[in-house]
């Protein structure tokens, strides 16, 4: 048997250590002073029974402390982590004596050059179907880091008919990225977004909308957002607020429930333990999302939530359109898009009796694929019925049989016209 290898080995005397000053720390700075009492009699009780002692590997003890610390309190923001270099960071900054919720950015800041490679975990800004803007969000980054970054994404989208942000694979994040990107979405003035207690500073904060973006806002386009059971914490207060303001359709999964900020504070000066030291409550419900989560206005498996959430603003759209191109647009996108999300295996036994050119279009079949090509570029065809063709939102097609030829028939998004094409006799070598 192969004994694991260790950086570094824990001894009993340190662990004895980590639980008090942990159980200290609880008790001085957890949201609520009675639970923050009985979790850290439920640490000492544990120790006192030797239920710690002979744990070498320091990532292990964290973890199980982690679950002891989420079980007994139910709060999903408790995390212990083995991190000596976060540790000594945070014992120098405890020095200058900083705290309370917003001077947090400690944790953002060291890995300030990951985050920037990661684009601040804004991961996609694109243009779907419908003329739709589609925003994907895998955390809420800081806007004092991260405002340029989002800001550019809503003057990428900035024609857009609807909005559908993506935080199904969020972990949250900051208020104020919270903040900045509800201020796109509602009318220029000041609108609380949630107040939060912070026992450690003894102080209540508060989230308001941003006076002043530049750009244009959006506060008539229809908003949806998709959530799963991952989505959590800042990007919770995302969801809820749009929720409590009626401003977004939320579509998906129940989300996780964590609501309580946390701040980070240094065990010894090899552990660090995310702490939850604040309560958020939203001024319209005046409640929070705590141990509940975010109920969705349409509940659906999170895989499918983008599907149901394109599918309503479309509806949402094409009722709202009065210019009959746009409209006709708009519909033809939406064709493609229901054969898009669920299409069906393309009968290649019918496109064999098709093959072939037909002016600029070929008509091919490689590999059990079926292709339609146009000046040497191949796309794929999907189908919704084996009798109307795709290859993407732009171009569709059918076939026709006249006075015995086989025609081609090609419609285009942006030409209303379909254009006929006779199939070209005694085609040969078509790869």
């Amino acid at each position: 048997m192969v004994k694991e290898k260790l950086d570094y080995r824990l001894v009993d005397i340190e662990i004895k250590k980590i639980i008090q000053e942990l159980s200290k720390k609880i008790e001085a700075y957890y949201i609520f002073p009675e639970k923050g009492e009985e979790i850290s009699q439920f640490l000492l009780n544990k120790l006192e029974k030797s239920k710690f002692y002979g744990i070498i590997d320091p990532v292990k003890l964290a973890r199980i402390i982690t679950n002891d610390l989420v079980d007994v309190s139910n709060d999903l923001h408790f995390y212990l982590e083995y991190n000596p270099s976060m540790a000594q960071t945070l014992k120098e900054e405890e020095k200058e004596d900083k705290n309370g919720i917003d001077d947090d950015y400690l944790d953002f800041k060291l890995g300030l050059k990951f985050e920037q490679y990661k684009n601040y975990y804004i991961i996609k800004a694109e243009r779907l179907p419908g003329n739709i803007g589609y925003i994907k969000l895998d955390d809420f980054p800081p806007s004092e880091f991260a405002g340029e970054t989002i800001i550019g994404a809503f003057q990428f989208l900035a024609n857009s008919n609807a909005f559908i942000f993506d935080i199904r694979n969020n972990g949250g994040g900051y208020p104020s990225m919270v903040s900045l990107i509800i201020s796109h979405l509602i009318e220029p003035t000041s609108k609380l977004l949630t107040s939060i207690y912070d026992r450690k500073s003894n102080k209540h904060y508060q989230n308001w909308t941003v006076p002043y973006i530049p750009g244009r806002r959006f506060p008539n386009n229809p908003v949806y957002v998709l959530t799963s059971r991952r989505t959590a914490s800042g990007a919770e207060e995302f969801a809820y607020v749009l929720k409590m303001l009626e401003r977004g359709t939320i579509v998906g999964e129940t989300t996780r429930g964590a609501a309580n900020p946390v701040d980070i504070f240094p065990i010894l000066n090899k552990f660090v333990i995310w702490l939850p030291i604040g309560t958020p409550t939203n001024p319209i419900s005046n409640d929070n999302w705590e141990g509940k989560g975010v109920s969705p206005n349409y509940e659906v498996p999170q895989e499918k939530a983008l599907e149901k959430a394109h599918m309503l603003a479309f509806d949402e759209i094409l009722k709202n359109l009065d210019d009959k191109e746009i409209q006709r647009m708009v519909q033809f996108e939406l064709e493609y898009c229901k054969a898009m999300y669920n299409p069906i295996n393309v009968d290649l036994e019918i496109l064999k009796d098709w093959e072939g050119k037909y002016d600029r279009y070929l008509i091919i079949i490689i590999d059990n694929i079926a292709y339609l090509e146009r000046a040497n570029l191949r796309h794929e065809i999907i189908t919704k019925d084996n009798n109307i063709f795709f290859t993407n939102e732009t171009t569709k097609f059918w076939f026709e049989e006249e006075d015995n030829e086989k025609i081609l028939v090609i419609e285009r998004r942006d030409f209303p016209t379909p254009i006929k094409l006779i199939r070209v006799k005694n085609n040969s070598n078509l790869q």
